[in-house]
């Protein structure tokens, strides 16, 4: 009976292990992407900015790109960071909590996240299934608008899975801090 459960805790572990591994993947690639628009969109608002007041030559384009781009940056981004543990907060309640406070106030706060990340997947679910949004166009770049409010839904279902993650690692009492390497780590 004993080697049992010792096998069954060894496979828990290495299915966490490869989900872990395939988080790290999608991080990194999701972290080159947010690097990546960024950057682009740093360029388009200097050169807007250009065109604008050098040349007298306003380009529409630029300012509806770049809004787009900080959709991404902002849905990529926040996924990168929720996996990162790198969210803002204010912990000093939890810090003055004995350890088995702090555990249960992390628990609490981690089921309440995902309550939020469940509603914000399903809605987007639901926002991108609407007509509307299936036949509609940016208005200047012509980009079916779909590319972007699909990031809602993607990016919620991702952190819920991170979540569940975080969630099994406090109720275990481990660390939930990742080790992150990649496109802009410190």
């Amino acid at each position: 009976m004993g080697r049992d459960i010792c096998k069954k805790k060894s496979t828990e572990v290495k299915k966490l292990k490869v989900f872990n591994k395939f988080e790290e993947g999608l991080s990194f690639v999701f972290k080159l992407i947010t690097a990546v628009a960024l950057f682009v969109q740093m360029f388009i608002v200097f050169l807007g900015v250009i065109m604008r007041y050098c040349f007298g030559s306003p380009q529409p384009w630029i300012d509806e790109l770049s809004a787009y781009l900080l959709v991404v940056i902002t849905y990529l981004g926040g996924y990168v960071a929720l996996r990162g543990d790198k969210m803002a907060g204010i912990t000093f309640l939890r810090d003055g909590l004995p350890p088995r406070g702090r555990q249960a106030l992390c628990i609490l706060g981690d089921l309440m996240i995902m309550v939020l990340l469940a509603a914000m997947a399903w809605y987007g679910y639901t926002l991108c299934s609407s007509a509307t949004v299936l036949n509609q166009r940016t208005p200047t770049l012509r980009i079916p608008i779909i590319v972007f409010y699909c990031l809602i839904p993607i990016s919620g279902a991702l952190m819920e899975l991170s979540m569940v993650n975080r969630l099994i690692a406090h109720i275990r009492g481990t660390d939930v801090s990742v080790e992150e390497k990649g496109a802009y780590t410190e």
